[in-house]
């Protein structure tokens, strides 16, 4: 390396441009202090403080975090509950594998068009990765519930909360009037009435009426760690001087929308993010400033249990974390 070195400088001499020297040097010697920095990112294709971070965090994970992150991500659907599955699975003609844990959900054995998925235009379907549709079966909504989807665009757990209890009232919250176009358009494929959308940010209350919810759904805007096969660019546009000012956004929401939960409501806390400041840090810290916030098992079996649950991404689903607090 320092022969390399060496006769690289010393080329400048035969090009005319001795001025170069100390700035030619200069570079080489640096690349060569950052090889190992370099080599690394080269090798696992992500940024090195996403590997750092993860090395500490997950070490007997990482590497197979790592590995998952460059691969396709699997086409998973979740099929109408007015539907017949097993139908449907037939009607799809190819291999495709039904998880337990949710019970309407397909996983293909390839990726299909939507114009390839039978009566996909009448909301016989949702696209929508395994774990995303554990939400609604999760926090387990009943017809008489008022319920909150905090952050809900594109819709896919607003329409599952409306398959599951059809006569409950749903307020889908979002803040983009262009996501709020495909909340608008998933309803209509749908054909539920029990959604009402509202306009307004999940950590201010001028969007709120007055009247407390049963239960919260909170989506959280997060790094999206666990989705980077689904959006490689993250690797590139999401930097770590990113991740502390997501936690002060999730941890100014969640405190905002726990004023909104009636006594004995459920709180549903979801990322699709990787990264314990995210998730097991942040329900750890809400838990010890509110007295009045309880965690309730999550009966499933999935992701690793902690201050709630972690699901790293896998061949069958996506990185996704949840925890659910009950009001006293």
């Amino acid at each position: 390396m320092y022969a390399s070195i060496f006769e690289t400088v010393e080329l400048t001499n035969y090009i005319n441009k001795k001025w170069a020297k100390k700035l030619v040097n200069a570079i080489l010697r640096q690349i060569q202090r950052d090889k190992n920095t370099l080599q690394q990112q080269s090798h696992h294709s992500h940024p090195l403080w996403l590997v750092k971070k993860l090395k500490q965090q997950a070490p007997n994970d990482y590497q197979n975090i790592l590995n998952e992150n460059n691969q396709q991500a699997p086409m998973s659907i979740r099929v109408n509950i007015k539907k017949n599955i097993d139908e449907y699975t037939k009607q799809l003609k190819i291999k495709t594998i039904n998880l337990k844990i949710a019970p309407q959900s397909l996983i293909l054995e390839k990726p299909l068009n939507i114009k390839q998925l039978p009566d996909f235009e009448n909301g016989s379907c949702f696209i929508q990765d395994i774990s995303p549709q554990l939400a609604a079966i999760i926090l387990q909504p009943k017809n008489e519930d008022i319920i909150l989807d905090a952050c809900a665009a594109p819709g896919g757990k607003t329409i599952h909360l409306s398959e599951l209890a059809p006569k409950s009232t749903i307020i889908a919250l979002d803040s983009s009037s262009e996501r709020q176009k495909r909340i608008i358009e998933n309803i209509n494929r749908y054909q539920v009435d029990n959604i009402k959308i509202i306009n307004g940010q999940a950590q201010k209350q001028d969007w709120w009426d007055g009247k407390l919810f049963d239960k919260i759904l909170l989506d959280a805007p997060c790094s999206a760690t666990g989705v980077i096969r689904r959006h490689p660019d993250i690797k590139l546009l999401r930097q770590e001087s990113d991740i502390a000012k997501l936690v002060k956004l999730q941890q100014q929401i969640l405190t905002n929308l726990w004023k909104l939960l009636k006594p004995n409501g459920i709180l549903l806390y979801a990322t699709c993010s990787i990264l314990k400041e995210e998730n097991s840090q942040q329900i750890t810290n809400f838990l010890n400033k509110n007295n009045d916030a309880i965690e309730e098992p999550i009966n499933l079996n999935w992701g690793h249990s902690q201050i709630g649950k972690q699901n790293y991404p896998n061949k069958y689903m996506d990185g996704f974390y949840y925890a659910k607090l009950r009001k006293k």
